[in-house]
């Protein structure tokens, strides 16, 4: 059955053929065109990160020419993953970023290329093609193939099935590591709602084809850096908690970066551990991004109290259980008031 969806612009309503369908006609895609480019959101997360790797080597598998940029650094707990010194870091992103003679553009963990702003009129202007593959609600208009999974717990179970299309794949360390680390993160290691007996199943292939989840889990959350450490301390050492400690928030400000030698990438997994605090409902890191004029919001919730109603409100967006939003030019305790505020809304509804 096709899905229709309006649009998050709410100009046009999107017909996106069934699942099977689509995953198909983008397989065939992938194999018709030489020259992709792969993209992902801004401070990337393993979902996003692992799904692009899994993409890129499956196409140079196929020998095809591939390139993948991002517009923020990689997290430090990412680094180790097979492709990682393929990834080009745009420092100073334009719209020239975006190679005139491109095939094929795909855009993995991303429904919305406004968060792509500094490259967004590229890839609106170019003639590639144009592919998403996500599970976020309310996908923007912008492309010609979409791969869209909303009740999937990650965009790394989705490419998964579309990968299987192909039954000449091989699946190398490469493919399945970066897969598997896409679900396992995305999923808070296996033990967020999203993860069903399908998600498992996916699991259980992968480590059939080689995936070994003791090594993988270790690298991810095992090996934080001395500094990121010390900066989750004076984290939790300024931890605030409303509404008998069912809402906690982390600030973290620029001087504590300063002070720890850390940087924004260095906080990977901050606001997901607030949540094993006992009573703990809704978690939100709150960081200071000097360079940017930025406040950074991170949000994660239990159940039916939803992370992503608190970021809609704010112009953000994600999942129910894990969302964000961004404030610019902004006082950071107004923010952080304001927050407080309409959390109470949703933990009280």
């Amino acid at each position: 059955m096709d899905v229709i969806t309006r649009s998050k612009d709410n100009t046009k309503l999107l017909i996106i053929p069934d699942f099977e369908t689509s995953a198909k006609n983008i397989i065939n895609v992938l194999k018709k065109y030489n020259k992709f480019l792969i993209l992902t959101h801004s401070n990337p997360d393993g979902d996003a990160i692992g799904s692009c790797l899994a993409l890129y080597h499956y196409l140079k598998q196929k020998n095809k020419i591939v390139s993948f940029k991002l517009l923020t650094p990689i997290p430090t707990n990412l680094h180790f993953l097979n492709g990682i010194d393929k990834i080009e870091i745009i420092n100073n992103p334009t719209n020239d970023e975006i190679p005139n003679d491109l095939d094929v553009i795909v855009i993995l963990d991303l429904n919305d290329i406004s968060r792509l702003k500094e490259i967004q009129a590229g890839i609106e202007k170019s003639s590639a093609i144009k592919i998403i593959v996500d599970h976020h609600q309310e996908p923007k208009n912008i492309a010609d193939y979409y791969l869209i999974d909303t009740t999937a717990s990650s965009t790394g179970e989705i490419l998964y099935k579309l990968l299987k299309i192909d039954e000449t794949i091989v699946w190398t360390p490469a493919i399945i590591d970066n897969l598997y680390v896409a679900i396992m993160t995305d999923t808070g290691n296996f033990r967020f709602e999203r993860t069903d007996g399908e998600v498992h199943r996916i699991v259980a292939d992968l480590i059939d084809y080689g995936v070994d989840p003791v090594k993988l889990y270790n690298e991810v959350y095992n090996k934080i850096p001395i500094n990121a450490a010390r900066l989750m301390g004076i984290g939790y050492s300024r931890l605030e908690s409303y509404y008998d400690n069912k809402l906690v928030i982390m600030p973290i400000y620029h001087k504590d970066f300063i002070d720890t030698n850390t940087k924004e990438e260095d906080t990977e997994g901050f606001v997901e551990s607030l949540l094993s605090i006992d009573g703990v409902l809704m978690s939100i890191l709150m960081l200071e991004i000097v360079e940017r004029n930025e406040i950074r919001v991170s949000i994660r919730s239990k159940g039916e109290y939803s992370a992503r109603s608190l970021a809609l409100h704010f112009g953000g967006g994600g999942h129910i259980n894990a969302a964000g939003c961004r404030f610019h030019n902004s006082d950071f305790n107004q923010v952080k008031q304001k927050l407080i505020e309409k959390a109470k809304n949703i933990l009280f509804q």
